[in-house]
């Protein structure tokens, strides 16, 4: 078998030179340079598969100069070195691209730990075993929708599966942050082995440290045996943590050490565990507030934001809805062996004026309630809930569902407002009695 040839950009040459041992060791053709300017022409002569690169370097050009370069030259799997302070930096070269960052001083085990995920990676690219179209895609993982910012959002959701980036899936509950997590699996490297799910706010602190890290015997009031942690049980595949900003900033500490050291400490033992797990986490709270607040780790933010998807609430991808419902039709029909075939034009009219505070979920839960009802082929006006046909028409109504988040409330009323101002930011700070400087903070965040 021809060895992987991997292209190396290191200035310094203590750790240049420990690199190219440690990777021919690894049976692998190396080609190492001192800077951004000789690893550019030789990038020219040579498309490298792995890439291995500080991102400060000597001389004019940097390392996030080559990645940002090369990926728009072709598409290779860049790992990047960085000196422990430039987290954010690093942070920024994997929205860019690049597969993972190594801190100094690193671990050769890490660095061909990360080599190894590489050339799968590398191999899931060159065999194309990525869905080729988002209707595929669809099919596949049952997310619905063509609307421009769901195929925007797939689009980044199937780059991210090429990575072993951490992913922060943002926005509403309702929205579909789920699917989109099992959509990034399915197509990663990792798909053969365990996908994990776990809601963090549903538990308190020491059963979500208890679930995640496992427990020895007696190591609580309860704990009557060992038990394995789902880090234990994803190891190898993905996790993932939903409503991760409900997380206690004693339990962030210890994903943070998971992320930064790949190792962690089950409770009431003493014996250290490596993880070898992919992380995507969502949550429907504003987590740089809660970071400003001080409430959530700034550390752990950045580690999990390494690549954002924010989901769209349904009313502002409303020409999907149509497709949701013939979706949710089909579905229910099987599960409720009915034989729906159609709704009125005067029922799709009502859905699409509805605002859906609730989301996807919402809209899912009105389909099988109205066809549980109908005894016929045919969705009729009488099989809606009275809320929902009641705001037919009423397009300025503000919709927020009890218990809702104080964050949804602020979004819908932001938004709204600024729908009935034509856009106008200073009409519709007069209007909510809050700045203009903060609306224009929140349309950034929102996008």
């Amino acid at each position: 078998m021809d060895k992987v040839q991997i292209l190396v950009i290191e200035d310094e040459e203590v750790y240049r030179n420990v690199l190219c041992i440690a990777l021919r060791e690894h049976n692998m053709e190396v080609q190492a340079v001192a800077s951004g300017e000789e690893a550019w022409e030789l990038i020219k002569q040579h498309r490298f598969p792995l890439i291995i690169s500080d991102i400060r370097l000597a001389g004019k050009v940097s390392g996030m100069d080559i990645l940002k370069d090369v990926k728009e030259l072709y598409d290779p799997s860049v790992l990047m070195i960085t000196a422990f302070g430039e987290i954010e930096m690093a942070v920024e070269a994997m929205r860019l691209g690049a597969f993972n960052y190594i801190t100094k001083p690193f671990q050769v085990e890490d660095i061909l730990k990360n080599i190894d995920r590489m050339i799968l990676q590398q191999k899931i690219i060159s065999d194309q075993l990525q869905p080729s179209n988002l209707e595929e895609l669809s099919r596949n993982t049952g997310i619905v929708g063509n609307s421009g910012k769901m195929c925007n959002l797939m689009n980044i959701a199937l780059k991210a599966a090429r990575s072993d980036a951490t992913v922060l899936i943002t926005g509403e509950s309702g929205t579909g942050k789920e699917l989109i997590a099992k959509a990034i699996y399915q197509n990663s490297y990792r798909k053969d082995k365990e996908f994990v799910a776990i809601n963090c706010a549903t538990l308190s602190d020491e059963f979500l440290e208890s679930a995640l890290f496992g427990h020895v015997k007696g190591s609580y009031t309860g704990a009557i045996k060992d038990r394995v942690g789902l880090f234990e049980k994803a190891d190898g595949g993905t996790l993932f943590m939903d409503e991760v900003g409900d997380i206690s900033k004693s339990v962030q500490a210890k994903i943070l050490r998971v992320l930064q050291e790949g190792e962690y400490i089950p409770l009431g033992s003493t014996e250290t565990k490596k993880a070898n797990v992919r992380i995507i986490a969502a949550t429907n709270k504003n987590l740089l507030e809660s970071v400003d607040n001080g409430e959530f780790r700034e550390d752990l933010y950045y580690r999990l934001n390494v690549i954002n998807i924010m989901m769209p609430p349904l009313r502002d991808r409303k020409s999907d809805i149509p497709l949701l419902i013939s979706h949710f039709i089909k579905k229910f029909n099987a599960k409720l062996q009915k034989k729906v075939t159609r709704i009125s034009p005067e029922i799709e009219d009502i859905l699409m004026e509805y605002g859906w505070p609730g989301n996807i979920r919402e809209l899912e839960n009105v389909i099988e309630r109205a066809m549980v009802l109908c005894s016929g082929n045919k969705i009729s006006k009488k099989h809606l809930p009275e809320n929902i046909v009641s705001r037919k028409g009423n397009a300025h109504s503000i919709t927020v569902v009890p218990g809702s988040s104080l964050y949804e409330a602020e979004k819908e009323l932001i938004l709204r407002t600024l729908q009935l101002t034509k856009g106008n930011k200073q009409e519709a700070s007069k209007m909510l009695g809050i700045s203009i400087r903060k609306i224009e903070y929140r349309i950034k965040e929102w996008g």
